[in-house]
């Protein structure tokens, strides 16, 4: 009995152990409440972005009980003129690391994923609990939200689209979804889905990506990146990596450079005959008293490195890339 005693004790003591040292990480946590019509589909786009923790499929910001079953017969007797109650809307709260990504980022993807210019809508979701929302915890939450719909309006005008009729306010009530809504389309892959976007990205600036750099990458690949900088030849990323896979960008996960396409110059740093099409531009560099030709990614206009004339055939060019702001990616 002792033995077991003695068992059950440690087994507690690293069970307290484990839940002290998860207390932490939670408590850093941040999240945000975003109606972007059916939940099941804005449940599996705001999921796959990287930083983002967790998605739960709820009910918010209406005047019933937070039930499917409470907000399809209160939308029933509003497009009946029977009640002036109002309604829910089906909702993610998506859970952040802010360690691993920006709330600008999550926001981005929100309007990137649905369409924000439909009222109560989403595609062929009609009624007010498909409103395009956000409701924020802060007044940080919410100034961000106001700034980042202006940023896309004008990309939207830009595009000749809509008026945006996005409800920005603050969150006054939640409740989660009954179990079955929660993972759906996991469960479910041929599931309905019912979002789909504008087509218009978000305008991401140099100031966004800053930000996002300075939570992704260390001290060195930030002077790499938004400094020009260079790491030292032989000392860097990906030199001796000869897995069949893409080489991406570290912030946006775009593809750069397929490892098919890498060689070995000699020179100490990862070397390209090409890349993936319209992956980078270039841009002539006069700096350090040379004539040389940058490359940049062209999705996060980070510096890369320099191409040159002397690389092998077939295209007689070797982009010679810093590889500590390169990330790889096997195939599989």
């Amino acid at each position: 009995m002792r033995h077991a005693a003695q068992l059950f004790g440690l087994l507690l003591m690293i069970l307290s152990t484990t839940a002290t040292q998860a207390t932490p990480h939670t408590a850093n946590l941040d999240s945000i409440v975003l109606g972007m019509g059916c939940f099941w589909g804005a449940e599996r786009r705001m999921s796959a972005l990287p930083g983002v923790v967790d998605v739960e499929s709820g009910y918010a910001n209406g005047e019933i009980a937070t039930t499917y079953e409470s907000v399809l017969a209160l939308e029933r007797q509003l497009r009946l003129g029977k009640s002036k109650q109002r309604n829910h809307a089906e909702v993610v709260k998506v859970r952040f690391d802010p360690g691993k990504t920006t709330l600008e980022a999550v926001l981005a993807r929100f309007w990137e994923s649905h369409d924000p210019t439909q009222g109560d809508r989403q595609g062929n979701d009609i009624g007010s609990n498909y409103r395009s929302a956000i409701y924020t915890r802060n007044d940080t939450q919410r100034t961000l939200a106001l700034q980042t719909r202006e940023t896309y309006q004008v990309a939207l005008l830009t595009a000749r689209k809509g008026q945006i009729s996005t409800e920005i306010a603050p969150l006054t009530l939640y409740g989660s979804a009954e179990a079955y809504h929660q993972n759906y389309l996991q469960k479910n892959p041929n599931g309905y889905c019912g979002l789909g976007g504008t087509g218009v990205s978000y305008p991401r600036t140099a100031a966004y990506w800053q930000s996002l750099g300075e939570l992704l990458l260390t001290p060195e690949q930030q002077h790499i990146a938004f400094a020009q900088g260079t790491e030292a030849p032989f000392c860097g990323s990906h030199l001796d990596e000869k897995r069949h896979g893409w080489f991406v960008d570290p912030l946006s996960n775009a593809r750069l450079f397929r490892s098919d396409a890498k060689f070995n110059s000699g020179t100490g740093w990862p070397s390209f005959v090409q890349p993936a099409p319209n992956a980078v531009t270039e841009h002539p560099d006069r700096s350090h008293g040379m004539l040389r030709v940058e490359v940049r990614s062209a999705s996060s206009g980070i510096h890369l490195g320099h191409v040159f004339d002397d690389g092998p055939p077939p295209t007689g060019k070797r982009y010679c890339i810093n590889g500590n702001v390169l990330k790889f990616v096997p195939d599989g």
